[in-house]
């Protein structure tokens, strides 16, 4: 039986591809798809969204958005790349369809606690942005908790640096824990189940011109992959890695992972906001990703952007 899944990210690049492989992964019901504020301008994503959903033809899940601003915010030239992706030239052919869905769209917050409060079966959240939305939703509703499965993050830097770079802050905090260090906090507290995919393991998987041919070689027979090849593309030359898309393959495919059991604390200010420590006593129980098979990894990618 698929797994039931919310998707809640940040709407940026890697943030909708990763969305795409857990929408055609036969693996997955996802139920929702909620957009942050966060590397991105939320309503830019939200229409970005509908139009991906249209030209491929999907169907099921809700997509919602919430303006709430994060507390640290991304910078502004990597969030306008929501403007880029939702003007991409491929979206042109459907422009006689109706529009996958119709309206403004209802608030994430809104969405998430409707989905956790109608299932029957606990829910998986991947979160690949900053857990404001969450944390909100916990916060006001603390028994959905129990309908919650585990939470597949895609943050935090443990054993490395991290890629914070801004005046003030020592760069030792990964981007969607530093924008809110207390909903990443929040969230831990919890106590529910949680695997990490930090820059740990993100690191040892950037995005290679090989893996972009054999993608580009799949793009005459499929939809997705040409879709995928497009957004990939607009990051051409710069320094990418595979985070959001291969935290949901830890998801997915978990067997492709090692994973080891630590326990960590959130700095929630100062220099060091967002910075994930280990320790031996207090913090919170979580599976972190330590090694992933990368062959199996990108092989797992390309077939499921072979499905339509």
């Amino acid at each position: 039986m698929p797994k039931p899944v919310i998707h809640d990210n940040d709407g940026h690049v890697d943030d909708l591809l990763s969305c795409l492989l857990l929408w055609l992964s036969p693996a997955v019901d996802l139920q929702a798809v909620t957009l942050t504020d966060g590397d991105c301008y939320a309503a830019q994503s939200f229409e970005a969204l509908l139009k991906m959903a249209t030209y491929l033809d999907l169907e099921g899940a809700e997509v919602a958005y919430s303006e709430d601003p994060v507390p640290n915010p991304f910078p502004d030239n990597w969030r306008r790349e929501s403007y880029i992706m939702n003007e991409l030239p491929l979206f042109s052919e459907i422009s006689l369809k109706k529009l996958y869905q119709q309206g403004k769209g209802r608030k994430s917050q809104t969405v998430i606690s409707d989905c956790l409060s109608h299932t029957k079966t606990p829910m998986s959240i991947v979160v690949t942005g900053p857990l404001t939305n969450l944390a909100d939703v916990f916060s006001k509703n603390p028994e959905l908790k129990n309908m919650v499965e585990e939470f597949v993050i895609m943050g935090g830097a443990v054993n490395v640096p991290g890629n914070v770079e801004v005046d003030a802050h020592d760069g030792s905090a990964e981007w969607n824990i530093y924008a809110d260090p207390p909903a990443a906090k929040a969230i831990f507290d919890l106590n529910t189940p949680v695997k990490l995919i930090s820059l740990d393991v993100t690191n040892q998987l950037p995005v290679t011109k090989e893996f972009l041919v054999r993608l580009e070689e799949q793009t005459d027979r499929y939809r997705a992959s040409k879709l995928a090849a497009r957004l990939w593309s607009l990051v051409k030359g710069f320094e990418y890695y595979f985070w959001d898309t291969v935290t949901v393959a830890a998801t997915i495919a978990p067997h492709l992972f090692t994973f080891k059991e630590m326990r960590v604390d959130v700095t929630t200010q100062g220099r060091s906001a967002g910075k994930l420590s280990t320790v031996l006593f207090g913090g919170r129980k979580v599976k972190v990703a330590t090694a992933v098979q990368k062959d199996g990894f990108e092989d797992f990618l390309l077939e499921i952007l072979k499905t339509r």
